[in-house]
């Protein structure tokens, strides 16, 4: 791959993101669309009162989940 295209795929595929209160996942690249939100969208471009849809922890309870 070319750096301009393995920038590209970076900038599409969006990061994962762990709840620490009950270990729910939200990809940027999938998106969440049985909620509404359309895959890559990130997590911080969520509206401010977005909550994790299983627990309802906000967004400052979640944390990047390493590949």
């Amino acid at each position: 791959m070319t750096a301009k295209i393995e920038a590209e795929a970076g900038a599409t595929a969006g990061k994962a993101w762990k709840c620490l209160l009950c270990t729910y996942v939200y990809d940027e690249a999938t998106g969440s669309p049985a909620h509404g939100i359309p895959p890559g969208t990130r997590l911080e471009d969520l509206d401010d009162d977005w909550s994790c849809p299983d627990c309802g922890a906000g967004r400052e309870d979640f944390e990047p989940l390493d590949a």
